[in-house]
C-alpha cells in the first residue's frame, strides 16, 4: 500500500543506542556547542514561501493551502567541512514561520512553526536501519575527534570504525562519499532534496524537492567561498526557487522505508507547490547567532506532513536530544 510504514517492535531500543553514539559528535568553538552534523552555517537568511493559487486536487492540506503566504527564515550549511572548497553535503533548512495548529514534537505545545530539512543529493546512503546503525556507530568516532580534539582514545576509536567501514560496510561507505562528494559555487542555483518521506495529506507520501534558480558560479576558492558568494547574491537582489514534491505512485518503486531509491529517476513526478523567494538582504551578527541556537526537526510539523520511514523516525529523538545537549554546553537556559 502507499504510504505505509514498517516499523521493527525494537526500534525504540535501537533509537536509543543511536542518540548515544550522537551526542558524541556535539562539539564546542569557544562557548558554542556546534551540531554534529551541518555544523558550518552560511547564512541565515529571511524569505517568503508563497503556495501556488492553483493547486492539483488532493493538495491543498496543511500548510499549502491556495494563495497561502508564509514568512520563513532559511539555514544554508555545510554537511560536515568547515572549509567550503572541499567536497561535502551542502544543507537548506526551511523554518516556516507563523504556522497555526499542533505540532508531532512531543514537549514543543503549540509553537508556530512548521520545519522542512533538504540537501543536494536525492537519496540518503543507508537502506535499512541496520546499515544506519552500523554507519554512526563507526562513523561517529572518526567526528567525535575532529570536533571534540585528539587524545589517543579518540584516534584509536576513530581508526577502528574506519576499518570496521572499509572491512564490512564497504558499499555504505561508498553510498556516503557519493552522498557528500561534491564541489559546488552558488548555493541558490542548487536543487535539494529530502531524500525520505512524508505524508501529504491522508494516504498520499511525498518528498520534498526545492529547485534553485540562482546564478551558477564556479567552485569557490576559499575557505568560506559559499558564505561569501550566497551575501553576495543576495545584496543584489532576491533569490528564487521552486518548492515542490515528488509524489510516490508505486509503493515497491517508491519505498517508504529505504531512502536510497531516487523516485525522481523511478518514474514519480514532480509537481510544484509553492514559490520560495530569498529576499535582498545582508547579513549581521545576530543571524551568526541565531543560525548557531535555532533548532529545525522534521517532526516540527502539522500532522498533515508527518515524517516517514527509519531515518525521520530515528531524527525525531536524535535531534532533539542533540539540541537539548548543545543548549546544556552552550550555557543556554
Amino acid at each position: 500500500m502507499l504510504a505505509q510504514e514498517v516499523i521493527p517492535k525494537r526500534e525504540p531500543q535501537v533509537i536509543a543506542g543511536l542518540i548515544r553514539d550522537n551526542l558524541k559528535t556535539v562539539w564546542l568553538e569557544g562557548k558554542t556547542a556546534k551540531r554534529g552534523q551541518h555544523g558550518k552555517h552560511h547564512g541565515l537568511v529571511e524569505g517568503r514561501l508563497r503556495v501556488r493559487g492553483d493547486l492539483p486536487d488532493g493538495f491543498a492540506v496543511g500548510v499549502f493551502q491556495p494563495g497561502q503566504t508564509y514568512r520563513c527564515l532559511v539555514r544554508f550549511s555545510n554537511g560536515g567541512q568547515t572549509d567550503d572548497r572541499r567536497r561535502d553535503v551542502r544543507g537548506m533548512a526551511i523554518k516556516l514561520l507563523d504556522v497555526p495548529g499542533q505540532k508531532l514534537l512531543p514537549g514543543r505545545g503549540p509553537v508556530t512553526e512548521q520545519d522542512f530539512i533538504l540537501v543536494d543529493h536525492p537519496t540518503y546512503f543507508t537502506a535499512t536501519m541496520a546499515e544506519y546503525v552500523a554507519f554512526n556507530r563507526y562513523f561517529t568516532p572518526m567526528q567525535d575527534l575532529r570536533g571534540n580534539g585528539i587524545t589517543v582514545g579518540r584516534i584509536l576509536a576513530a581508526g577502528w570504525g574506519l576499518a570496521m567501514l572499509w572491512l564490512f560496510h564497504r558499499k555504505t561507505l561508498r553510498a556516503a562519499r557519493e552522498f557528500a562528494g561534491r564541489q559546488v559555487g552558488a548555493l541558490v542555483s542548487l536543487t535539494y532534496h529530502s531524500t525520505t518521506a512524508f505524508l501529504c495529506g491522508d494516504g498520499r507520501a511525498v518528498k520534498y524537492k526545492v529547485i534553485g534558480h540562482g546564478p551558477p558560479t564556479a567552485t569557490v576558492d576559499s575557505e568560506d567561498g559559499l558564505r561569501q558568494d550566497l551575501w553576495r547574491v543576495l545584496a543584489e537582489g532576491p533569490a528564487q526557487f521552486d518548492f515542490g514534491v515528488v509524489v510516490q505512485a508505486d509503493a515497491e518503486a517508491h519505498p517508504i522505508e529505504d531512502p536510497t531509491v531516487d523516485w525522481g529517476t523511478n518514474g514519480a513526478d514532480f509537481i510544484k507547490l509553492a514559490d520560495l523567494t530569498l529576499f535582498r538582504q545582508s547579513n549581521a551578527p545576530d543571524r551568526d547567532k541565531s543560525a548557531e541556537t535555532m533548532r529545525f526537526n522534521p517532526w516540527m510539523s502539522l500532522p498533515a506532513h508527518c515524517p516517514l520511514g527509519f531515518i525521520n523516525r530515528a531524527r525525531r529523538e536524535i535531534y532533539r536530544a542533540m539540541s537539548d545537549l548543545r543548549r546544556h554546553k552552550s550555557g543556554r537556559p
